[in-house]
């Protein structure tokens, strides 16, 4: 038994970079000057130490480059996309130890189980690529795309098309296959339908959702419904990711209230082989007068066990697919202008097993065209908690755009 599975995206994006490729290559059909055709990217270089008193320092350097190609083929046709190349230095073998609660990891042993997962030591993936097709009220999008749906910050219930990484909840996420078109009107009125794959064209995925702004008591409302063949639960025999069809109707709230900015996102979710159940974010958020921006979200997870220790399939379905592996979550979050080319901010996500994360971050901008930033994960608290304690990360990413044309 292996974690064969976990490269299975991988070896799917492959086919889809030869798939997609003709989307790019569109741009270049007709002859185009260099004023229409846009051409850029940037170079990253992201270095990750993780420290555990067990495994001492596990070390991960990796660089990345990504070009952007865009061209407007008619004042409403556009095409764009991006490619991604990343090759990892070092030890590219990483151990589940320190990222599991110590009986978890006992157990995984007992089973006979693999303890450790191996990254590509290269990777080359289409991101995105996809045609726009713009009138005055209609988008029409088709291609590798972004999907991302909720004004939540740390997790999005009503978003089954992408996965956010709780460290770094902003940074970039890969695209999707699908076609979407969306029908806006007025303020803040949009229709919006999807039609996503997921690993082969028997496995459609389907998506609404109808948004509005309501003038009257000045809130964005919106109303989800989804229809996806979910695979983030594990079977308990194999450890295999089981497909179900997944039906999930969901809403959305944001505006503000007494000077304080709130947001709700949920939804109910239907399940072919398992319990139904919801998940609700909550957050609110206020900049003091000084420029200090503070914030504060909860997340409602009811297809987690309410109480620690947690199942090891739920600990296994966290590390592959990111699934909350607790029902409670608090975050709580600071952020503000340390000068002027440095962002300080410090969030603390709790749950209430007793487990604590501390998650600091430095946003640097060195020059017009470079950055850096500095954050990090230190969990404390509870050993069978959902953050177990006693891991320290420390991530470093520099980055340099540039622009040929």
């Amino acid at each position: 038994m292996g974690w064969a599975w976990l490269h299975d995206g991988v070896a799917l994006k492959r086919r889809m970079v030869a798939a997609s490729l003709p989307l790019l290559a569109l741009a270049m059909v007709r002859p185009a000057s260099s004023q229409e055709i846009e051409l850029s990217g940037y170079y990253e270089n992201t270095f990750q130490a993780d420290y555990t008193a067990e495994t001492k320092a596990l070390l991960l350097d990796a660089s990345k480059i990504r070009l952007d190609l865009g061209s407007l083929l008619t004042p409403n046709l556009e095409v764009r996309g991006n490619v991604n190349f990343i090759v990892s230095l070092g030890s590219i073998s990483r151990e589940l130890g320190p990222y599991l609660p110590d009986a978890i990891s006992r157990q995984l042993q007992a089973v006979g189980a693999p303890d450790t997962f191996s990254l590509d030591r290269a990777r080359l993936w289409l991101d995105n690529a996809y045609v726009t097709l713009t009138t005055a009220a209609v988008r029409v999008r088709a291609g590798m795309q972004q999907l991302s749906w909720g004004p939540g910050y740390s997790f999005n219930p009503t978003d089954l098309f992408h996965r956010k990484n709780i460290l770094d909840p902003t940074y970039e996420k890969e695209g999707v296959v699908a076609l979407r078109a969306d029908y806006r009107w007025g303020v803040g009125g949009e229709l919006s339908a999807i039609v996503a794959r997921h690993d082969d064209l028997s496995s459609l995925g389907y998506a609404l959702r109808l948004g509005t702004h309501v003038s009257a008591i000045g809130y964005d409302v919106a109303l989800t419904a989804h229809q996806v063949n979910d695979t983030t639960s594990l079977d308990p025999a194999t450890f295999m990711p089981v497909k179900q069809r997944r039906r999930a109707f969901g809403a959305e709230l944001s505006g503000e209230i007494l000077g304080l900015g709130v947001w709700v996102e949920g939804n109910y979710n239907v399940m072919e082989r398992e319990s139904n159940f919801a998940r609700i974010v909550a957050g609110l958020d206020y900049t003091l007068g000084d420029g200090t921006y503070l914030m504060a979200e909860g997340l409602y997870n009811g297809r987690a066990n309410g109480s620690a220790p947690y199942p090891l399939l739920d600990w296994l379905a966290n590390v592959i697919s990111g699934e909350p592996v607790s029902r409670w979550w608090i975050l709580a979050g600071a952020r503000r202008d340390l000068s002027q080319l440095v962002l300080g901010s410090m969030y603390l996500f709790a749950s209430p097993d007793g487990s604590v994360m501390l998650n600091p971050r430095l946003d640097i901008s060195v020059t017009q065209n470079a950055d850096v930033v500095l954050f990090g994960g230190f969990t404390l608290g509870d050993g069978d908690g959902s953050f177990p304690p006693g891991l320290y990360s420390l991530i470093a990413r520099g980055t340099v755009y540039f622009r040929v044309l």
